[in-house]
């Protein structure tokens, strides 16, 4: 092949390559437009879950998945201590006791503390924070903590405070909001806490190490077919064929190294 050959086959390559490149700068202009936030209109290409549906009806969703995990994972805990974490009501506390623990506390962390659901001088349950628990390392055998709550503050604290309370060898049983499922919005009223810093699953890890745990089982719970029967009005149906498929609670096992 001659030199002017090869010039002529090397300038149509590159023209054809350049043509190439326009074309895909183009579509990536016209995909950046479509997503990008209207500054005139306000708009948002992401809907958040609690503009479609009201806090306490995702609190009533969040429940039902949480109860459903958290009753199939309860390990033997006859003899035990055992320590439970959440809101009053707690959820899991009858559960428990039918388990014949050989100590039940429970720290409620939000309003005043209820009354055991047993007059058992083994069962009682406080006012605390999941930042301070007020019990000495290594007690408790078992702790079962629900921190999907606008109450859970400092989630990092309270993963060190369970692995400071959990004594080697023993299981740690959580669960909490999905972190891709979108809960925050605008303005005071939200589930989750401004505290909250995770930003994904890997951040469920990180608080592990630092807290002398470890994560032995994980289940994701999302708004599925099984929570359809949960949506009752045209709203509700509507909101539910819009946010079926969303992540909703994240559930851990986790063991003291």
């Amino acid at each position: 092949m001659t030199s002017s050959k090869i010039t002529n086959s090397l300038e149509k390559g590159v023209g054809f390559v350049g043509r190439v490149l326009e074309k895909l700068i183009g579509q990536a202009k016209k995909a950046k437009e479509k997503v990008t936030p209207d500054a005139a209109f306000g708009l948002q290409p992401i809907l958040a879950l609690e503009s479609r549906l009201p806090a306490p009806k995702i609190r009533q969703l969040i429940d039902l998945v949480g109860d459903r995990f958290m009753m199939q994972m309860l390990p033997v805990l006859k003899d035990k201590n055992v320590l439970e974490l959440g809101e009053n009501p707690l959820r899991f506390q009858k559960a428990i006791l039918e388990k014949k623990p050989k100590f039940f506390f429970g720290v409620t962390v939000d309003a005043v503390p209820q009354s055991s659901a047993t007059t058992s001088p083994q069962a009682l349950v406080l006012k605390g924070s999941l930042k301070s628990i007020p019990f000495e390392n290594g007690f408790f055998d078992c702790v079962i903590a629900q921190i999907a709550t606008p109450h859970q503050g400092d989630v990092v604290s309270a993963f060190k405070e369970i692995g400071r309370v959990l004594a080697p060898g023993g299981t740690a049983l959580l669960f909490d909001y999905h972190p891709f499922g979108l809960y925050a919005k605008s303005g005071t009223q939200r589930l989750r806490s401004i505290q909250a810093t995770i930003r994904g699953l890997e951040d469920y890890y990180k608080m592990c190490r630092v807290s002398s745990l470890f994560i032995t089982d994980m289940h994701e719970g999302f708004i599925d077919d099984t929570l359809r029967n949960q949506f009752a009005t045209p709203d509700e149906m509507s909101a539910y064929r819009e946010i079926k498929g969303t992540p909703l609670v994240l559930f851990l096992q986790m063991a003291k190294k």
